[in-house]
């Protein structure tokens, strides 16, 4: 588990970071699990957020104990709609949550859920903490002391981990069959894994973990040849991912790094 995390940390479409918008890693035994803690002022009306392989429990900091919603994972790109209030989350990796919560994720995907619908009285348990406490970093602190007391009993599906890291490892970009004789898995049980732990297939897996690598590569290496990244990560030819990359993000790569750099 250690290891993907060290493999494949998803980015938002600001990865420099941008105003009102906080995060925090978790302490070293929640790490595999948790991408981050974070906290965002809700003042953008036309905020992007891209599909970054990850789930989230967001509470609304309002001054009243709401439980908070669940958000699993999202395949589109969309455009916020914010009040003038103050989130707390908590983002999961895609193949984690799952494991805290109290029911598989077959047809969840592209949703948002009450908290409770998945994790049972987590977010009850967290809600007076997070409507209570005057700082990020004491919200943080509780919500990690809650999910640490679930971590006794959470036994992972190495088949899943390891069909994740041969997807992470081939940039996204690799056939079913590979999957299958690698986690010695049929293609229909690798299909249920999958629904059952993140809400989507192996393939539309694989297609996000290739859009954020080449989204993160775009972001690192401004001087990426768009022919180079067209072999390394599969695609048929420069229109192909062009467009997929378009679909994916809502604007061609030069506008998505120009978006990141002038809200970061």
């Amino acid at each position: 588990m250690h290891l993907l995390t060290e493999k494949y940390k998803p980015i938002l479409c600001t990865p420099f970071g941008r105003d009102g918008y906080r995060e925090t890693a978790p302490c070293a035994a929640l790490s595999p699990y948790i991408r981050c803690f974070w906290t965002e002022r809700e003042i953008e009306r036309d905020l992007l957020v891209i599909p970054d392989t990850c789930m989230d429990i967001i509470f609304r900091i309002d001054g009243t104990e709401n439980s908070g919603f669940f958000c699993t994972i999202d395949e589109n790109s969309f455009y916020s709609a914010n009040g003038d209030s103050e989130l707390f989350g908590v983002r999961f990796y895609a193949w984690t949550a799952h494991l805290f919560a109290k029911r598989d994720f077959t047809g969840s995907k592209n949703l948002a859920f009450p908290t409770e619908e998945f994790f049972g009285n987590l977010g009850a348990e967290l809600a007076p903490y997070i409507a209570s406490a005057k700082t990020f970093e004491e919200r943080a602190a509780a919500a990690e002391n809650a999910l640490l007391k679930r971590l006794d009993g959470i036994c992972a599906d190495n088949n899943l981990l390891n069909a994740i890291d041969l997807i992470i490892g081939n940039h996204g970009s690799l056939e079913i069959s590979e999957l299958c004789a690698h986690t010695t898995l049929s293609a229909r049980t690798l299909e249920r894994t999958f629904a059952a732990a993140m809400g989507i297939s192996p393939k539309a897996f694989s297609s996000l973990v290739r859009y954020q690598l080449l989204w993160q590569e775009m972001i690192s290496r401004p001087d990426l040849n768009i022919l180079d990244a067209v072999e390394k990560y599969g695609y048929a030819d420069q229109p192909h991912l062009l467009n997929d990359f378009r679909r994916r993000h809502l604007m061609n790569p030069k506008q998505a790094i120009d978006y990141a750099i002038k809200r970061g």
